[in-house]
C-alpha cells in the first residue's frame, strides 16, 4: 500500500477502451488511491483538468478523435504555472512516437501491455514529484507574498533580516489563536456529542494542524524553529531524491556518479525537509548542465567526520561553473540569474534555511568552465532522551489539590488554559497581566504559575524578576507560555530562569504533561 500522503493524490486516467480505464481504476483503488477519475472522450480532457484538478494524468497515446500528443500541446499552457505530471500508455515503441510525447510534455512512459508493479512505481514517483513541486511552491508562495511589498528597496544584506523578522511576527501573530483554537478541539473531544459533530470537530482540529505547519514552515524559512526531526539515511534519502528526478536526468543525457560512504551513521534530522534540499540542488544542477556538451556529469558525495561528529553531501555537476561576480549571491533571497517567470529567487535561500535549521551549513564552490560544488556539513544531532518523550498515562493524572495562577493578557487564552486545568481539578484564578499577578500573589500563595511572556503592563520575564526580588523561592514555580522565542532577549531570559516552557500553539494535552511535571519537580 502507498504511504498515507498519497492516498489523497487525483488521478486523471484518459483511454478510449472503457475496459483499460476500468482496469487502471481497479489496479490504482486496490494499491491505495481514493480519488480516481476515468474518461474515454480525449476531448473532455482539458475541461476535466479544470474541474478535477488532478496531480497526475494516466494518458493513453493512441486515441481517435484527439490523440494524446495533441491534448498534452493544449495541456501544456495550463500545466506552465504548476508541475503536473503525465504518464503516458503507448504500445507505439518508436523513437519518434516518444520524441513527439517528449516534446509536447510527456512526463514518463509505460509501454503496453505494462507491468503492474511497474506501473504503480512510476506512478508513485511521479506523484511524490509532484508534492514535492507542490510544497516547494507553496513555501515560495508564501514568502513571496509576504516579503514582497518591502523587498525588501533594501540592501541585499537587510533583506534577509527583513524577511526572519516579517515571518516570525506573523507566525507570532497567529500562534495564540491557534492555540485557542486546537485547546477547543481538545475540551470538546472529551465532552464526546454526536457523530456528526465528532466528525466536524476533528476537521477542524486537522486544519488547525495544517496551519501549525504552516507556521513552522515560516519559520524554518527565518531559520527560527526547529525541524521536525527522527533517524535518517542520508545515502537511503539522497537515491530516493535522484529517483525522482531520473526520467528527467535521463531525457538530459546526465551521467549519475554515486560516491557514498558506506559506514555512514543515521543522522538526526528532518527526512522531508532535507530531500527537498537535495531536489532542489540536483534540479538546478540538471538545468546549469542540460546545454553543456556531453559527457554531462552529476555526482552526489557523502562522507563521515567522525573526529567532528560530521557528515558531509557533495552535489557537483560538469556545467559551465557561476561567475565570480555572483559566486556570493547565490543563496540570497530573490536573487536568480533565470529569465523572469522561471524562478523567484527563493530556492537557495530555502536550502540554507532547511541546512541551517539544522545546525549545518552549506557552502559553494565554482569556477567558470569548471563545474559547480555544493557543500553541506550536517551534525548527527542527538535523540531526545527517552523522559522527554511525552507519556499518555502522565498527560491524563493531575497532581490534585494544586492552586494555579494563569497570568495571559488574551482573555481566549487565559480562559482556555483555566478550563483544561479546572476541570482537572486545580483550583485557577487568572491574571490579565503581571502587575495584576503581583496583587494576586501578595494576597494568596499558589503552587504553579502559568505565564505569557509578551504582555503589556508588566510582561512575564518583568513579573518574574519581580517575584525574584519579593519571594526567591516562588521563581521555582513558573511556567512561561510563549510565542516569541524568535527575541534573542527571551530566549536569553528563558535560558537563565530554566524554568519550563509550554510552546506556542499549544494542545490540551501538552499543557497538562507540563503542568504535571512543574508540580512534581517542585
Amino acid at each position: 500500500m502507498i504511504p498515507e500522503p498519497f492516498s489523497s493524490a487525483r488521478i486523471l486516467i484518459v483511454d478510449d477502451e472503457p475496459a483499460m480505464v476500468r482496469l487502471l481504476e481497479q489496479l490504482l483503488s486496490h494499491a491505495g488511491y481514493t480519488n480516481l477519475l476515468g474518461v474515454t472522450d480525449s476531448r473532455t480532457v482539458v475541461q476535466c483538468c479544470d474541474d478535477f484538478l488532478p496531480d497526475l494524468i494516466v494518458l493513453d497515446l493512441r486515441m481517435p478523435l484527439l490523440d494524446g500528443v495533441e491534448v498534452l500541446k493544449r495541456l501544456k499552457q495550463r500545466r506552465a504555472e504548476l508541475y503536473l505530471p503525465v504518464l503516458v500508455l503507448t504500445a507505439d515503441v518508436s523513437r519518434e512516437s516518444k520524441r513527439a510525447a517528449l516534446e509536447a510534455g510527456a512526463s514518463d512512459f509505460v509501454t503496453k501491455p505494462f507491468e503492474q508493479t511497474e506501473l504503480l512505481l512510476r506512478v508513485r514517483n511521479l506523484i511524490e514529484m509532484r508534492f514535492l513541486h507542490r510544497d516547494l511552491r507553496r513555501q515560495n508562495q508564501t514568502l513571496e507574498g509576504q516579503v514582497q511589498e518591502r523587498s525588501h528597496q533594501l540592501l541585499e544584506a537587510e533583506k534577509l533580516a527583513t524577511m526572519g523578522n516579517l515571518l516570525a511576527g506573523v507566525a507570532h501573530e497567529l500562534n495564540s489563536p491557534l492555540s485557542v483554537i486546537l485547546g477547543q478541539v481538545g475540551l470538546f473531544a472529551t465532552t464526546g456529542g454526536d457523530a456528526v459533530a465528532r466528525s466536524r470537530i476533528q476537521d477542524i482540529g486537522e486544519a488547525a494542524e495544517r496551519c501549525v505547519r504552516i507556521v513552522r514552515s515560516f519559520l524554518t524559512m527565518a531559520r527560527r524553529h526547529p525541524p521536525e526531526r527522527g533517524h535518517v539515511s542520508l545515502n537511503h534519502l539522497l537515491r530516493d531524491a535522484v529517483e525522482l528526478l531520473a526520467f528527467e536526468l535521463r531525457i538530459a543525457n546526465v551521467e549519475m556518479e554515486f560516491d557514498l560512504e558506506k559506514s555512514l551513521p543515521l543522522i538526526w534530522a528532518d527526512g522531508h525537509q532535507l530531500k527537498q534540499v537535495v531536489v532542489n540542488l540536483v534540479t538546478n544542477a540538471r538545468q546549469a548542465i542540460q546545454d553543456a556538451p556531453p559527457p554531462r556529469r552529476l555526482s552526489l558525495v557523502t562522507r563521515y567526520e567522525a573526529a567532528n561528529r560530521l557528515v558531509r553531501i557533495e552535489v557537483a555537476d560538469s556545467g559551465p561553473g557561476i561567475p565570480p561576480e555572483i559566486l556570493g549571491r547565490v543563496f540570497d533571497p530573490f536573487f536568480t540569474t533565470k529569465p523572469e517567470g522561471e524562478g523567484t529567487g527563493l530556492g537557495l535561500a530555502l536550502v540554507r534555511g532547511i541546512v541551517e535549521g539544522h545546525g549545518g551549513t552549506i557552502t559553494v564552490e565554482s569556477r567558470p568552465g569548471d563545474g559547480t560544488r555544493f557543500v553541506i556539513e550536517l551534525p548527527l544531532g542527538t535523540p531526545p532522551d527517552a523522559s522527554d518523550e511525552p507519556d499518555a498515562a502522565e498527560a491524563v493524572m493531575p497532581v490534585p489539590g494544586k492552586a494555579i495562577l494563569v497570568v495571559d493578557d488574551e482573555p481566549a487564552v487565559a480562559a482556555l488554559l483555566a478550563e483544561a486545568l479546572s476541570r482537572d481539578g486545580y483550583k485557577v484564578d487568572m491574571a490579565a497581566n503581571g502587575a495584576v499577578a503581583l496583587r494576586m500573589l501578595g494576597a494568596r500563595s499558589y503552587d504553579l504559575i502559568i505565564s505569557d511572556s509578551g504582555m503589556p503592563v508588566l510582561s512575564g520575564p518583568e513579573l518574574y524578576r519581580e517575584v525574584e526580588q519579593r519571594e526567591p523561592h516562588l521563581t521555582r514555580r513558573f511556567v512561561f507560555v510563549t510565542g516569541d522565542i524568535l527575541n534573542p532577549r527571551t530566549r536569553a531570559f528563558l535560558a537563565r530562569t530554566g524554568a519550563p516552557q509550554l510552546e506556542k500553539p499549544f494542545t490540551v494535552e501538552s499543557v497538562k504533561r507540563v503542568v504535571r511535571r512543574a508540580l512534581l519537580a517542585q
